[in-house]
């Protein structure tokens, strides 16, 4: 589950999200570090009070959502090694939770600079993030946004930019919600099963990004959940250093009305539990 529920719809800490996820069975955790769990964010001492808390919840950490503060294709050198600093904290921070993978985004089209220039600006930049994680013993997850200004939109461009970054540590979450947006299905997913390390249930309206109560929206979440299947996606991530793959619901966007979260929660899980009974919790 991610935590960024409980921030958007009623601004809740990263502490107190972690109590409302454990509250409802979830054993798995994202931490929004883009919302309320990034440098930023916490002091010293709430960064400290974080792993006892998910250890006395019976919380794992499995991943670490923090975007760089400007954008990798077009930023200056300076905002860029700002960027790596930033990250870098992060990284120490998840680091001493027990993440040990963190997900971001390449960048975006800007029409200043050239697609060219762009992408190999992107690609510099990740090839840096991915040589600092290592440092850390960390994985960096790149998740593709379903919008045609995103480098990353779409499982062909997340291939290619696990090509060009070409580095051991660098691989794709994949988000069924924005594959059902991207009108992506199983032939899309054998292009990176090798490279999946983790994904997202999430639920949109058929042209538009949403975010809502999974099994609302026109994601086709049972194909895509039976193609991860076929594609035998828990031995895959073993080489990954991972046991199985682990899929967490991502609900609600910025500016929603939500006004009871667990609601939503629950919803989704009982919707997923309907078409996977056998997916767990732990």
């Amino acid at each position: 589950m991610l935590t960024g529920l409980w921030f958007i719809a009623q601004g809740a800490t990263l502490s107190e999200s972690l109590r409302r996820v454990a509250a409802l069975g979830f054993r798995y955790v994202d931490l929004h570090g883009v919302f309320h769990a990034g440098p930023v964010h916490l002091s010293d001492r709430e960064r400290a009070a974080i792993k006892p808390e998910l250890d006395s919840l019976g919380l794992v950490p499995r991943n670490y959502i923090l975007h760089p503060r400007h954008n990798p294709a077009s930023a200056s050198e300076k905002e860029l090694g700002a960027d790596i600093a930033y990250l870098r904290e992060g990284m120490d921070m998840a680091c001493g939770w027990g993440v040990r993978q963190m997900m971001l985004n390449a960048g975006q089209w800007e029409t200043a600079i050239s697609r060219q220039d762009a992408w190999a600006s992107a690609v510099g930049f990740l090839q840096r993030v991915c040589e600092c994680a290592a440092g850390y013993g960390m994985q960096i997850a790149q998740e593709p946004e379903p919008y045609v200004w995103f480098l990353v939109n779409d499982l062909a461009s997340a291939r290619r930019m696990i090509a060009d970054v070409d580095r051991p540590n660098f691989n794709v979450l994949v988000d069924l919600g924005h594959m059902g947006l991207a009108r992506e299905s199983r032939p899309d997913l054998e292009l990176v099963a090798d490279r999946i390390i983790h994904a997202h249930f999430s639920d949109h309206q058929p042209m538009k990004h949403t975010n809502q109560v999974i099994g609302t929206g026109a994601t086709p979440t049972e194909d895509l959940v039976r193609a991860l299947r076929d594609l035998e996606i828990d031995r895959r991530v073993g080489r990954l250093g991972f046991d199985e793959l682990v899929i967490s619901c991502e609900l609600g966007v910025p500016g929603d009305v939500i006004p009871d979260p667990d609601d939503w929660a629950l919803r989704s899980l009982r919707f997923v539990q309907s078409i996977a009974p056998d997916l767990r919790l732990s």
